[in-house]
């Protein structure tokens, strides 16, 4: 959608988002772009992220059968509609009074035909939740800087989400389809085999860059700018570059680390030591001849943190070692001995320069 033509997401009110065929589209029909789309929204209006939800809890609600509610959610669809009936009466509009003809001859018309258009209206109103309670949610999963969290998906499969990642699935899945999660960020799999009376069930996840599919693994995403890498731990992937013809696959194997980049076809796979990339996972830094920009780089993506080199050369030297990544503090001051620089902190800046 083009910037100029874009709504004003900020203002939006529970019935904008309900009524507005882009957020529509997107809780009913997902695909990467509106995903993508509507991920950057709610990452430059977090304040929105309430109405959101329910907005979209709102749509997916339509095709629940009443008697599968439970008595709680009865209750407030009842409560919704006793305020949609008390707003109805409060906004109708006054009409002069009737003679006593015209109350004679219309009177028990005009009532049936109002009371016939107030309880269609209500009874669609509540289908409309009625479906919302049983339809899938969309679940929407995003951590601030320097936080790690767990998710169990639907089918037990594991996620542990690095800082600043954004994870989007269904809370349901269907036992004979393929199992679908979107990632923006960095994220650690830990999939679950399961199996149909076809055969495996795939497990895809969706990144800007590449569709990695499994089938029962442990793996490694990170997608950061539209680059994409993958690093396998154990069991099977494929990789398939999002809108390209089926049946062009790259197979990784266990050690193997793939990277892809955005304008660029070509998919880099190459063995690599899994735990440069894994080591998060267990609360550590790892760098093994890393340049000291792409450590600033990572300290940007995963903890807010903006580093700037004084000397442009600073930025190329090269760093090896394993650190505790639960105290920034204890790599800049690793990193301060290490190439005798001074390090200056204000805030979420960190200013590096060499010692005169």
């Amino acid at each position: 959608m083009n910037s100029a033509q874009q709504p004003d997401y900020s203002q939006y009110s529970l019935h904008d988002f309900v009524l507005d065929d882009s957020f529509r589209q997107w809780v009913f029909e997902p695909d990467e772009q509106r995903m993508t789309f509507w991920h950057g929204i709610m990452l430059r209006h977090p304040e929105q992220q309430g109405l959101i939800d329910e907005a979209a809890s709102l749509l997916l609600h339509l095709h629940a059968r009443y008697d599968d509610l439970t008595d709680a959610s009865q209750q407030r669809i009842w409560q919704v509609l006793d305020q949609a009936f008390d707003n109805q009466k409060a906004t109708s509009i006054p009409v002069r009074p009737l003679t006593v003809w015209q109350r004679f001859t219309t009177g028990r018309t005009a009532f049936g035909w109002q009371t016939a258009a107030s309880l269609t209206g209500l009874l669609l109103l509540a289908g409309g939740l009625v479906y919302y309670q049983l339809m899938p949610r969309q679940m929407r999963i995003h951590t601030a800087f320097g936080e790690n969290r767990s998710v169990t998906l639907p089918d037990g499969s594991r996620v542990l989400l690095n800082g600043n990642t954004t994870l989007t699935y269904t809370d349901r899945w269907n036992d004979n389809q393929s199992r679908e999660v979107w990632l923006d960020g960095e994220g650690f799999f830990t999939v679950t085999k399961k199996k149909s009376p076809s055969g495996r069930i795939k497990f895809v996840t969706h990144t800007p860059g590449l569709d990695i599919t499994v089938l029962g693994t442990q793996f490694n995403v990170n997608t950061r700018r539209g680059n994409t890498a993958v690093t396998l731990i154990e069991g099977r992937v494929q990789l398939s570059k999002p809108n390209e013809p089926s049946g062009r696959v790259i197979d990784m194997k266990p050690g193997q680390f793939a990277a892809s980049q955005p304008n660029i076809e070509t998919v880099v796979v190459k063995p690599e030591k899994p735990q440069l990339h894994t080591s998060w996972v267990e609360h550590q830094f790892a760098f093994d001849d890393t340049p000291l920009s792409d450590i600033a780089q990572q300290l940007r993506d995963t903890y807010g943190l903006e580093v700037v080199f004084e000397d442009s050369d600073l930025a190329s030297r090269r760093f090896t070692g394993n650190l505790s990544d639960q105290s920034i503090e204890t790599l800049l001051t690793t990193l301060s001995l290490t190439f005798d620089l001074t390090v200056q902190r204000n805030g979420d800046r960190i200013r590096l320069r060499h010692n005169p």
